[in-house]
């Protein structure tokens, strides 16, 4: 089914953020899923070597390799303005859309994920294995609760997660939550978990389909 779009649909804009360190467990759940995803529309996501198996692209490899990888690192706003600008928005012979990778140092990480966060269509964030230790993660949560409309983010989420502290630090951020948050807008704000047990062909479907609804 996601194959069929309607003639001049346009492709969804995909923003992935996670816990990094993940390992096995990250690089097989982006494979199994973006295999999918790609044929709705393409995504964005902030890289890291746990995924690197996945998405490396073979030039990126050969400047890894020769040394030159530091030219594919976003070095500062205008940098990453012409990043943007040029991720390619069309398809593959196989009829799928794109992975792009911003690789990060640590003093732009942050602005990076804002950009793609107001740029994304819609947010998967995996907080499988997510405690208090995933300060990046505390970051990303804050800047989506204050600066992005949480009916397009859908948190994924399994018997890893500490639920416990998660629940107690939106609650935070929450009543912290900016004066000018779209979320303050919303007549029935809510949070979109989304529980991982299986990551079986149908629960993948299942994800597919919460993703692409939200913000409908």
């Amino acid at each position: 089914w996601l194959k069929r779009r309607s003639a001049g649909e346009q492709p969804l804009k995909l923003l992935s953020l996670r816990v990094f360190a993940l390992g096995k467990r990250s690089e097989t759940f982006f494979e199994r899923f973006s295999r999918l995803w790609r044929y709705k529309g393409n995504i964005s996501m902030i890289a890291g070597p746990d995924l690197v198996t996945s998405t490396v692209e073979p030039h990126e490899f050969l400047e890894f390799v020769s040394g030159r990888l530091s030219r594919r690192f976003v070095q500062d706003a205008d940098d990453l303005d012409q990043r943007v600008a040029a991720i390619d928005h069309e398809t593959d012979p196989d009829g799928r859309y794109r992975v792009t990778e911003f690789f990060c140092h640590d003093d732009t990480w942050r602005m990076t994920m804002q950009r793609l966060a107001y740029e994304s269509d819609m947010i998967l964030m995996d907080l499988r294995s997510f405690s208090k230790r995933n300060q990046g993660c505390l970051y990303e949560l804050e800047q989506l609760v204050n600066r992005v409309d949480l009916s397009r983010v859908v948190f994924l989420v399994d018997q890893t997660t500490d639920m416990t502290f998660l629940g107690q630090w939106v609650d935070q951020l929450w009543a912290d939550m900016a004066a000018d948050s779209p979320n303050r807008q919303s007549e029935n704000p809510a949070i979109n978990f989304f529980r991982s047990k299986t990551q079986s062909a149908g629960e993948l479907r299942a994800l597919l389909t919460v993703l692409g609804g939200t913000g409908q």
